[in-house]
């Protein structure tokens, strides 16, 4: 079986994330594309070997020659084109996060329920064997007691970049970068779900958030504290530390970890780097596995309500608005 992708939009991480990936793939080829600029899609087309250039997302969605869908749009359209999508019978990869806030996300998950396609969240660094083996040590017990999480994403992004600074676009920091380390922080104890006790957000445009800290606590007790922030001079910093009664697990670079990565672990002599793929291959991979072969899927509906429930709440102690479609 060949999954035969169509793309909306052409947005900038369609390369690394789909077009790369899917080239390098078994069982998966590139159809079609769709965007309001067409002549932007026919330059994907052209460069990624897209087969055809449709005029609408309409048409995409239309076309029997396409089983599944990417969807890098802006959040605020997540729920409305990723919906329409399973309803018209086409498996999703949805880019993070999900919908602009959790009962948007239920929506979507109602629908993937009611199609019975398959709709995936697009959190790449899951898929990576460094996901494997922090597992393998948050589980082997080798910490003791787990004390504390932290994790951390920050990185500069330009304000003149609308979709991630655009309250109207579902942009902030939270949203754009901070749902990595919120997503690393709900991983870390499986059955703790943590939960938002206060969160600070400094402001660039009007509620939209850019330099964003948030305490946490787990039902078990454990403290922690997420940051991100996306200001004029942030350097690339994106980490996850654990601190447990025995020993600490420092993770440098769980984002993207095919840039080079480390697992520390002082105390057990553990000094790492993983091998891998790029996390966007690991990911479309692991697509096709669920597609064809119904395999677990750690990043689906389930898992992303709880990320933007978690998200609202943040959004809220902060005394912003959630974000909207």
């Amino acid at each position: 079986m060949t999954i035969r992708f169509g793309v909306f939009g052409a947005a900038r991480i369609s390369d690394k994330a789909l077009y790369v990936p899917a080239r390098d793939t078994d069982g998966v080829s590139l159809e079609a594309i769709a965007a309001r600029d067409r002549s932007r899609a026919q330059a994907h087309a052209d460069q990624y070997g897209i087969t055809r250039v449709l005029d609408s997302y309409d048409a995409l969605l239309a076309d029997p020659e396409v089983d599944a869908i990417y969807n890098p749009l802006p959040v605020n359209l997540h729920h409305t084109w990723t919906i329409r999508a399973l309803e018209a019978g086409k498996h999703v990869l949805s880019e993070k996060p999900f919908a602009a806030n959790a009962d948007l996300a239920r929506d979507i998950v109602a629908a993937a329920e009611a199609s019975g396609m398959v709709c995936m969240e697009a959190y790449h660094w899951r898929y990576h064997p460094l996901a494997d083996r922090i597992r393998q040590i948050l589980d082997s017990g080798d910490l003791g007691d787990i004390e504390r999480v932290d994790s951390a994403f920050d990185v500069y992004i330009d304000p003149s970049d609308d979709v991630r600074h655009s309250f109207e676009l579902s942009g902030g920091a939270l949203m754009d970068l901070g749902c990595y380390p919120v997503q690393w922080a709900r991983w870390v104890m499986p059955g703790q779900e943590p939960r938002v006790i206060s969160a600070t957000m400094e402001q660039g445009r009007p509620n939209a958030d850019v330099d964003t800290t948030i305490q946490i606590e787990y039902p078990n007790g454990v403290p922690g504290t997420l940051g991100t922030k996306m200001t004029a001079g942030t350097e690339f910093h994106a980490e996850l530390k654990v601190t447990g009664s025995k020993a600490t697990l420092v993770v440098t670079n769980p984002l993207a970890p095919h840039n080079g990565n480390r697992v520390v672990v002082e105390e057990l002599g553990i000094d790492e780097e993983i091998e891998g793929r790029t996390t966007y291959h690991h990911q479309m991979e692991a697509f096709v596995d669920v597609v064809v072969n119904g395999a677990e899927m750690p990043t689906g509906g389930t898992d992303a309500i709880a990320t933007m429930e978690f998200i609202d709440a943040a959004y809220e102690a902060a005394g912003l608005p959630r974000r909207t479609a």
